[in-house]
């Protein structure tokens, strides 16, 4: 069975079909135009028509279509809460998806619970009851999974640890208006920050990124750091610190067997696996350890693939009767 998967996130939107094992059939992918959400969604409503017909199917075999947004998400009126982007808030994104495609099965969620999501269906599935998965990439986000089901809260919005308090001495503005957020101090935006600050004040960093080849960013920074570079390694470390107080906190609340690791930094574990395992031994309760760190098993697919375990879920009832 074929399932529609759509990934609309700040800078690139995925578009795909899926097979009901997990596995990838086609996808596309382009730049994510923030204009219009309703123009957009027509977009992404043609390249998935296009997706059927390059595996010789039509939109009425899919069993339905999974959409993450970027934001807090109410699932049950299929729009955001919450989003930085004007005239996204509110606007009917099932109702507009339903009348493109005609399709009635479809779901829309936070980008990060869809990623949870996929991972109980097609990545660790059963390995773990409890876990909370951590997107680390332009922002952070993160899913509770508890005893097999996916914590939502009063609005559907449980797990924003990105925006939990983990500096006070020299706390960094965050995109929400806040200060010393864990996304202002680890997130792939707030190291790409610190790169281009320390590039400013010190022309050997600046020119060792020239050398390599590699771009003033935190994917950069990650280059870097791994050939040995001093200021590329402290940079990380200080966010390894971050995400070990914050995500230490929530191991604190939850008690999990295993933090998952998923998104661009989410994905060089390597480089802040010794740092900031440090810390969260430091932060956490004992007799709470040890944790099981690991990435996901879906990598950088991880979206897209938990896009579509949306339909899959919510047609099994797996994650909303909990």
């Amino acid at each position: 069975m074929l399932l529609g998967a759509i990934d609309i996130g700040g800078t690139k939107t995925l578009v795909g079909i899926v097979h009901t094992t997990g596995r990838i059939l086609t996808k596309r992918q382009v730049s994510t135009d923030t204009t219009s959400l309703s123009s957009w969604l027509k977009v992404c409503s043609d390249m998935l028509r296009e997706c059927t017909m390059e595996i010789s199917c039509t939109m009425q075999d899919l069993l339905g279509i999974g959409i993450n947004l970027p934001g807090m998400v109410d699932i049950k009126q299929g729009h955001l809460l919450r989003c930085s982007y004007p005239g996204w808030e509110k606007f009917p994104v099932k109702k507009r998806m339903v009348g493109l495609t005609g399709i009635d099965n479809i779901y829309v969620d936070n980008d990060v619970n869809s990623c949870a999501i996929g991972e109980m269906h097609f990545g660790f599935q059963n390995t773990y009851r409890n876990f909370l998965w951590i997107t680390v990439s332009t922002g952070i986000g993160g899913a509770i999974v508890s005893d097999g089901c996916l914590i939502r809260g009063a609005l559907g919005c449980a797990g924003e640890i990105g925006h939990t308090k983990v500096e006070y001495d020299k706390p960094a503005l965050c995109a929400c208006g806040q200060v010393g957020c864990l996304e202002a101090h680890a997130s792939g935006t707030a190291i790409t920050r610190e790169v281009q600050r320390n590039a400013l004040i010190d022309p050997a960093f600046h020119k060792h990124f020239i050398d390599m080849g590699e771009p003033l960013d935190a994917k950069g920074c990650a280059v870097l750091a791994r050939n040995g570079d001093e200021t590329a390694l402290s940079i990380y470390q200080a966010a390894a610190r971050a995400l070990g107080r914050g995500i230490g906190n929530a191991v604190n609340l939850f008690n999990p067997e295993a933090v998952i690791f998923g998104g661009g930094v989410g994905n060089s574990l390597d480089i802040i696996k010794p740092k900031f395992l440090h810390v969260l031994n430091q932060t956490v309760n004992p007799a709470l350890l040890p944790v099981e760190i690991v990435q996901s098993k879906l990598g950088y697919q991880a979206a897209l693939i938990g896009a579509a375990a949306l339909v899959v879920d919510y047609n099994g009832n797996r994650t909303l009767d909990c």
